[in-house]
């Protein structure tokens, strides 16, 4: 009976002190997974963002999709914007039930998600970050995971290399399903150098959203018409137009003009001035004014390819009422003065 409990009696120190041993190698080991991932892709930041916050379109370059075919997946109704998600179920593995929703952004520079993984405790956070250089993006990726009781830290070590493996994979097919993709040129998008001659105009300096531009134009636009209804020395001599000296999706600062010809004096808010005069980058738009953007950007990246430098601000002129004809025919001459 002696020897049994003597025996008994080490077990336990032996399991006590496996267990020490085991608590001890785990406080020092990390806990939580903190890494990143970059590549470079031969194409404007532009093309490479809209790839990124498509989640709908992951299942072409990221490992995890690859992983499992029969992923079901559910997003939202719109991307790019902070609120924007995807839930997935899968029975892999390696890529079971979750969701990711977009928490910060900013275009064409950063998208951050929030993740959340079912059986799993806490929220884990990814983010791309996304620096243009001379037609090139580098592309970080990167993963600031949820933190481990002490006792799991040791999962840790084994998901990190995992997940640089799998970093790595998909951003080398996210680089080879942007560059394989045919890069319209600035003739296809009608963007040409031209020479302008300065436009007196009328204005009204104002900021807003950039989901309330259509709004605020509209509201400035009354404002100065019936500034020059109410000139019996100027009148209106064009489509309207609009300078742009700032934008972000927060505020976008704007001025709304029009031109005239007679005479004007300004008053109150209401500013007379000129246009910049000389060579400008012309990019012509047609369609819903609303997806216009594509061609800024296209601007802004064949500026950056070039040698071209750009002044303060661009402008746009309306050029046909979208009231009075197909929208498929509504035309949005944009403007880059050049120095």
């Amino acid at each position: 009976m002696k020897i049994l409990l003597k025996i008994f009696k080490w077990l336990l120190i032996i399991v006590i002190g496996l267990i020490a041993i085991f608590f001890i190698v785990n406080a020092a080991m990390d806990n939580k997974v903190v890494m990143e991932e970059s590549i470079e892709i031969n194409a404007p930041a532009s093309i490479v963002y809209e790839e990124v916050v498509n989640f709908s379109g992951w299942g072409e370059w990221a490992v995890w999709n690859q992983m499992d075919p029969d992923m079901e997946s559910e997003y939202s109704e719109t991307f790019g914007e902070v609120g924007s998600f995807s839930d997935w179920k899968s029975k892999h593995p390696q890529v079971g039930n979750g969701r990711q929703e977009v928490v910060e952004i900013e275009k064409n520079k950063l998208m951050k998600v929030k993740m959340s993984f079912e059986g799993w405790d806490g929220v884990s956070y990814a983010a791309f970050h996304f620096n243009e250089m001379e037609g090139v993006t580098e592309v970080k990726w990167t993963f600031d995971g949820a933190e481990t009781p002490i006792y799991m830290n040791w999962m840790n070590s084994l998901m990190e290399p995992m997940l640089h493996d799998n970093y790595k994979k998909s951003l080398t097919t996210l680089k080879k399903l942007v560059e394989s993709k045919p890069v319209e040129s600035s003739t296809s998008l009608n963007i040409e150098e031209v020479e302008v001659d300065p436009m007196e105009i009328v204005s009204i300096l104002d900021s807003t959203t950039a989901d309330a531009i259509g709004q605020k134009l509209g509201e400035l636009y009354a404002e100065l018409s019936i500034f020059l209804e109410t000139n019996e020395s100027a009148s209106s001599s064009g489509m309207p137009l609009a300078l742009y000296h700032h934008y972000s999706p927060e505020k976008v600062i704007l001025e709304a003009a029009i031109p005239y010809e007679g005479e004007a004096e300004a008053s109150g808010r209401v500013k007379v001035k000129h246009t910049p005069s000389g060579k400008a980058l012309r990019g012509i738009h047609y369609g819903d004014y609303n997806a216009s953007g594509s061609m800024h950007e296209a601007m802004e990246s064949y500026v950056k390819s070039s040698e071209y430098e750009l002044q303060e601000y661009c402008w746009e002129v309306y050029a046909n009422d979208p009231t009075e004809v197909d929208s498929a025919l509504v035309e949005t001459h944009i403007y880059y003065p050049l120095k």
